[in-house]
């Protein structure tokens, strides 16, 4: 049997695991089904309909499932609800919002969001992601795997961020972010997000995804032409191809490059970007 504290509230329709601890003041309420080893540290609120699956751990205060905060969508629709994964993490005061009309709010595996965090209705979030403090994510955005973003980062409703994205603290995104680059500047792509490549067990693809990146970014190709040139001359390579298909399928656009009155290439005379390095 699950393990209820007494002062825990639990709606009659959920559906715990046998072991799915629910600790001090929880609410539970609505159609929430707990995969198991979830685990409710304390005052943390769950609203269906929420299926979460198994070995989640929920945070004080932390708030999941709730209606969305948009003045267009009507409360009393439960709508498609909220989909959690396996093994994720729900620091204290982080919120995720419930899908609004047409698609649930889906989280993947082993996330780890911390305090103060949160992810509007409809959002698609894969596996592996970092969320640092106070970062948020606007409705309709979709991350990839692996994607991190600093404490204060956000992005825009309908952003698409890519597979091993970076974007760092107190930065945010108006437009999709390619997959394995970073932000670190005014909004601007600075770089390639080469230590979680390589982190990530992809040395092997590094040199081909830098000059993905020097094609796309740098080469003043518009975005159709450069995404024609790294399938022509590095399609063998499925990460550059992802590349190239995430870029071709952008309907808002792509986050632009860096400053160049900000960013210099070691050994490059006049040419104003990055370092070598972050220049990818």
């Amino acid at each position: 049997m699950p393990q209820i504290h007494p002062t825990a509230i639990v709606d009659s329709r959920a559906q715990l695991a046998d072991d799915v601890f629910v600790g001090p003041y929880c609410v539970i309420e609505g159609e929430v089904r707990l995969g198991a080893g979830c685990h409710l540290v304390s005052h943390c609120f769950l609203k269906g309909p929420l299926v979460m699956g198994e070995k989640n751990t929920v945070y004080p205060f932390a708030s999941i499932g709730a209606e969305p905060q948009d003045r267009r969508v009507d409360l009393a629709y439960a709508g498609p609800g909220t989909l959690i994964g396996d093994g994720n993490v729900f620091r204290e005061n982080v919120t995720i919002h419930r899908g609004g009309k047409t698609r649930a709010t889906t989280i993947g595996s082993r996330n780890y969001f911390m305090a103060y965090s949160h992810a509007a209705h409809d959002c698609l979030i894969g596996n592996d992601c970092n969320f640092a403090n106070s970062s948020a994510l606007a409705g309709h955005c979709e991350v990839g795997d692996r994607v991190i973003f600093g404490g204060g980062a956000g992005a825009q409703q309908f952003c698409r961020i890519g597979r091993m994205a970076f974007v760092a603290g107190n930065e945010g995104i108006t437009r999709d972010l390619p997959p394995f680059c970073m932000v670190h500047h005014s909004r601007t792509v600075a770089s390639l997000n080469l230590i979680g490549l390589r982190r990530s067990g992809s040395r092997q693809s590094v040199d081909n995804v830098r000059s993905a990146f020097r094609i796309l970014y740098r080469s003043g190709l518009s975005n159709t032409a450069a995404v024609a040139r790294i399938r022509a001359e590095l399609g063998h390579d499925p990460m550059c191809v992802e590349m190239a298909d995430f870029v071709a399928n952008s309907k808002q656009g792509i986050t632009t490059y860096g400053n160049s009155k900000t960013f210099r290439v070691r050994g490059e005379k006049g040419n104003p970007a990055q370092s070598e390095e972050m220049a990818g």
